[in-house]
């Protein structure tokens, strides 16, 4: 026996276990491919699981319908015996079932009474179809004339009528309507088995149906494997094994054909012959009525001209509308939207089908934007001129995008204004604007300090080496003194020392941060570098948090190892300072190293406070710094600044108040390594 299982599951249980036994089994996932296999092939059982005819079992009768007269019996499967599970299946949709589990003695007991069934059912459809005989069909016939009828002159609907018809009545598998253009038969309507060959075209010459068309005779062969007026390549193409060809007539020339073909030889005998060309006469009478409609439709068609212009107008328009990058809308005076292209139906994830006429701007944009975009449209209605303003409406999910806004009124009907507006996203380039003012504020501080780095310089070195020879001074002296009588001179000489060391090393940081292109860049294993950085904040990470390595394989880098050394080192730095002492084991700083097309990124991530907007904004100010007094020169981010960005990188923070932040460094591959990488990356572990 031939099965179908329609399942999601290509190894289920009942198919794996009829292919044990023998049977021919084939697994489909959906209702649409069930249909396809049905019509491309005899099956005896459809296999169906209880699932998928709780909610509907229509598509069941749907299917077997379409297979008629050889109709396949039903088998159900169920999960489990309960009321809620057998109800679809003993409602009378399916012949057998099983309930898991679906031991094999189970199924070859059914598979046993299915044939059995099978027997009986066919036996009687033999007799029942041999009690209807030639009456049946004339009536069949009789129906098919009364719903061309009410057809009206649609062609097309009624050649799909009599296709449908003809491969029922005369048990086809599948019919086919052919016209004839030029050299070739065109198959304008398909159905059954071959429905995906809508389209067909085929030479007359050399095949059954051209020779129908050229000799205007009714053709027909029992197997295509063994007749020469066969297109063989065609007929296998298509599965036919038995065929019959009918012409088409108008005014007294063929024009097409009408075919049934089936899988089987020998399927076809004289009464289908004989229905075929009752069908044939059907729809040549149906296709002369339709070209006399023809020409009373062309006359319609030019007075419908104008309407099609228009119509192509406002398609040409939403088309523009629908391509072009611009969230673009439509509103009446009222503020209730009547149109909006493509762009700002997936900005603000608007469900196609969207009653637009009742969206208020409250419900796609925040208080403040929302108000801000009412008043500028009030604006314009009142004033009838054009605007242009900059608003930030946030994305749905809360992200800020900033944009350039167009009004301008439009004009519909007399007595009729609407408002339209078109917005550009302009993020990008106040972020690049906002880059730009730090950059130039970099250079211009990086100018200045070098020139206070050289002033100072000089008369530094004159104090530090006075205050040397103090100290050497006062040694001296300090021996011919009591003792204790210069303790209080030489602590002052050590504070004014540590002070002029201190100024020192702020001269030195300034010179890093103003100093250019002044080093050369080679490449350099950043994973090597992050591992000394490691090593160096070890200290203040370790009484924190915890370090987590998150490392890929990465190429080398462009710049240089003991630069990028001092970038990291400060980054770790400040992402321990960020972290209060006392609890390591509840918090972090993650170090993630991977490529990104022909960068490397770095990210250092910690659990730290965060920084509200007003400080996240001035972080690579130079001179800027959250910490007391005397903690810090505020030079550090500003000197990994210009570090990176010397080096062709960049450089870029995230950060929430309460709940962390992330420093990012992009760094460009070397040149010399575009296809290397580092050998060995270190898992991803903790490190206390």
């Amino acid at each position: 026996m031939r099965f179908l299982c329609i399942t999601a599951d290509e190894q289920h249980p009942v198919a794996e276990e009829l292919r044990r036994q023998g049977q021919h089994v084939s697994v489909v996932a959906s209702v649409a491919e069930a249909g396809l296999a049905l019509g491309h092939g005899p099956v005896d059982v459809l296999v169906v699981e209880a699932a998928a005819l709780a909610a509907d079992a229509r598509w069941l009768e749907s299917l077997r319908t379409r297979t008629r007269p050889d109709e396949p019996l039903v088998l159900g499967l169920a999960r489990e015996a309960t009321d809620a599970e057998l109800a679809p299946l003993m409602n009378g949709v399916v012949d057998e079932y099983l309930v898991a589990p679906f031991t094999p003695g189970d199924v070859r007991a059914r598979m046993r009474m299915l044939e059995r069934r099978g027997t009986k059912r066919r036996q009687r459809r033999t007799s029942e179809a041999a009690a209807r005989g030639e009456m049946d069909r004339l009536a069949a016939i009789i129906q098919t004339q009364a719903d061309v009828a009410l057809a009206g002159l649609d062609l097309d609907e009624i050649m799909r009528l009599l296709c449908e018809r003809a491969r029922v009545l005369c048990g086809a598998d599948g019919a086919a309507v052919a016209l004839v253009e030029g050299d070739e038969v065109h198959y304008r309507v398909t159905t059954g088995s071959v429905a995906a060959h809508t389209g067909f075209r085929l030479k007359v010459e050399g095949s059954l149906t051209g020779s129908s068309l050229l000799r205007g005779d009714v053709m027909r062969t029992d197997d295509t494997e063994n007749d020469v007026r066969v297109n063989l390549k065609s007929a296998r193409q298509v599965g036919a094994r038995s065929m019959i060809c009918v012409p088409l007539w108008r005014d007294a020339l063929p024009v097409g054909a009408l075919n049934v073909i089936s899988v089987r030889p020998h399927a076809f005998d004289d009464r289908d012959v004989r229905t075929l060309e009752l069908m044939a006469g059907l729809l040549g009478a149906a296709m002369g009525n339709a070209a006399e409609a023809r020409a009373r439709q062309e006359l319609m068609a030019q007075r419908t001209a104008a309407l099609d212009a228009l119509q192509e107008s406002q398609e040409l328009f939403a088309s523009f509308m629908n391509n072009s990058p611009v969230v673009a809308v439509i509103k009446d005076e009222q503020g209730r939207r009547i149109w909006v292209n493509e762009q700002y139906r997936r900005f603000f994830r608007l469900p196609e089908g969207a009653d637009l006429s009742k969206l208020d701007d409250m419900e796609l944009m925040p208080q403040v934007s929302a108000e801000h975009v009412r008043r500028e449209d009030r604006m314009v209605l009142a004033s009838g001129k054009p605007s242009v303003s900059e608003a930030m409406i946030p994305t749905p999910d809360g992200g800020e995008r900033y944009w350039l806004m167009y009004r301008f009124l439009v004009k519909d009907q007399p007595g009729k204004r609407l408002l339209g507006s078109v917005s550009l996203d302009v993020t990008d380039r106040k972020a690049m604007q906002a880059q730009l003012v730090v950059s130039d504020r970099l250079a211009a501080v990086g100018t200045l300090a070098a020139g206070v780095a050289h002033e100072i310089n000089n008369p530094l070195a004159f104090v530090l080496s006075n205050l040397s020879f103090l100290s050497g001074e006062l040694q001296g002296v300090a021996r011919e003194l009591p003792p204790g009588r210069t303790a209080e001179m030489e602590e002052v000489l050590r504070e004014a020392s540590d002070g002029a060391h201190r100024v020192r090393q702020i001269v030195r940081d300034l010179r890093t941060f103003s100093r250019g292109d002044d080093e050369v860049a080679t490449s350099v294993n950043i994973q090597a570098v992050l591992e000394s950085a490691i090593t160096m904040a070890r200290g203040e990470l370790k009484m924190r948090a915890q370090i987590v390595r998150e490392y890929r394989e990465v190429p080398l880098v462009e710049g240089n190892e003991g630069r990028f050394g001092q970038v990291f080192l400060n980054l770790l730095i400040n992402a321990a300072q960020a972290i209060p002492e006392g609890k390591p084991d509840q918090n972090e700083v993650r170090l993630v190293l991977r490529q990104s097309g022909d960068r490397v990124i770095v990210e250092v991530h910690d659990t730290g406070s965060g920084m509200p907007p007003e400080v996240r904004a001035r972080i690579f100010d130079p001179f800027f710094t959250t910490k007391p007094v005397g903690e810090g020169t505020g030079l550090g981010l500003s000197i990994c600044h210009g570090i990176v960005t010397g080096f062709g990188g960049e450089i870029t923070v995230e950060s929430e108040e309460g709940r962390g932040s992330v420093f990012r460094v992009s760094l460009p591959v070397a040149q010399r390594a575009r296809e290397s990488v580092i050998p060995r990356p270190l898992p991803l572990h903790l490190l206390s």
